[in-house]
């Protein structure tokens, strides 16, 4: 199974958004970095701003399947896509499932 099935994501603390026709807006404070995000990515922020204790993968895909007309497993992937792209940027960090139940 893939690690992220079993990771917790959460917004960096640094993170600030806005959204737009086109997407979203993010903005990285400590770095004082701005990012688009395309209309798939901004839903997905969307997600994890409404969770701010963290969601699971699974219950992002389930909270966007009824968005997205496309296959369980096609989405699935699109967003652990768009998960790893927005880590990678410092946007999202991502814990265990244990260490994140353990530390609240």
């Amino acid at each position: 199974m893939n690690a992220e099935l079993n990771s917790v994501w959460k917004i960096s603390d640094s993170a600030r958004s806005t959204y737009t026709e086109d997407g979203a807006v993010v903005l990285d404070i400590e770095k004082g970095q701005c990012y688009g995000l395309n209309i798939v990515a901004a839903k997905i922020w969307s997600s994890l701003e409404s969770n701010e204790s963290g969601i699971v993968l699974q219950d992002l895909v389930n909270a966007l399947q009824s968005t997205f007309n496309v296959p369980h497993k096609e989405l699935e992937a699109d967003i652990a896509e768009h998960l790893g792209k927005l880590e990678k940027m410092g946007l999202v960090h991502r814990s265990t499932f244990r260490q994140a139940h353990a530390s609240s």
